[in-house]
């Protein structure tokens, strides 16, 4: 199973850099405090717009999506 779980990582790889990039626009676009802190933080950012998720879905959704991926291959190279 440990190409499954290359790949999974791989696609983990890939959301989690396009969430970040995407993360960086949407807190630039708020105040340059909030973009500092999402390049610094992302977590801490990512927290700080829960409030406001239904305005950014796909931000979240992107999150999601990545958090599957990785779950997918740490499950499978513990087998």
């Amino acid at each position: 199973m440990q190409p499954v779980a290359a790949v999974s990582l791989v696609f983990a790889l890939i959301l989690s850099a396009t969430l970040w990039i995407y993360l960086l626009r949407v807190c630039f676009a708020q105040s340059t405090l909030f973009g500092i802190i999402a390049l610094l933080l992302p977590p801490v950012a990512l927290l700080l717009l829960v409030p406001h998720w239904q305005r950014h879905r796909e931000l979240f959704a992107l999150a999601l999506a990545a958090l599957g991926f990785i779950s997918i291959a740490v499950v499978m190279t513990s087998r």
